[in-house]
């Protein structure tokens, strides 16, 4: 392998909870009282998306998406990066190639990069709305490998839901699952590999 693309919420930073307390606090404005395990599938897709399954209409879906981010700032002010990550991310990029594919929209990327300096560890980023179709469709991991140079075979996809395992899936690359977010199960998969701490980042060049 030799093209690393990343997801970032629950891959390099511990923050998935917030957005669905944010999001359970926004649907209970709109009259939806809505258990946080029946929301977790929203991890990984972009906002827009999640808001359309959840039956917002068109017009609605920009006032309550700016709703649930900010109704998610109060459950995010502890987040911070996983252990270690930074220092693998600026091991890898001596000698790989490395991308971001994110549900987020630029705003709000462009706001947490302010925070967190994704910036400086990858050669491109692509968040939602800029391929053609967003996650669980491949088209953004393939936009980024496209970017980065990369060939499928040489492609490796890391990510926490079963949104990104599909959208790897679907862009033809491998699987390597976050296993300090989510336990490998059936919904998780193919993959390649489970990844257990920040560090076995550094062994997936050796599976292909």
């Amino acid at each position: 392998m030799n093209t690393f693309i990343f997801d970032i919420d629950g891959t390099l930073l511990d923050n998935v909870e917030g957005y669905l307390y944010g999001l359970q606090k926004t649907l209970l404005r709109h009259g939806r009282k809505v258990a946080i395990h029946d929301l977790t599938w929203t991890n990984g897709r972009a906002g827009v998306d999640s808001l359309k399954e959840l039956g917002f209409s068109d017009a609605e879906i920009p006032t309550v998406h700016e709703e649930w981010r900010q109704d998610s700032r109060a459950f995010l002010t502890d987040v911070s990066w996983f252990p270690d990550m930074q220092a693998v991310l600026k091991q890898l990029g001596q000698q790989y190639k490395l991308g971001l594919v994110t549900s987020k929209d630029k705003p709000q990327f462009l706001e947490e990069d302010k925070k967190y300096h994704f910036s400086p560890y990858f050669q491109t980023v692509v968040v939602a709305g800029e391929a053609k179709r967003n996650k669980p469709f491949g088209d953004p991991i393939t936009l980024a490998r496209e970017r980065l140079g990369g060939n499928p075979e040489k492609t490796i996809y890391i990510g926490d839901t079963s949104t990104d395992a599909q959208a790897a899936a679907n862009a033809n690359v491998a699987f390597a699952l976050a296993g300090w977010t989510t336990p490998p199960s059936p919904a998780v998969a193919p993959r390649i590999a489970v990844l257990h701490q920040a560090s076995d980042l550094l062994k997936l060049p050796d599976l292909g």
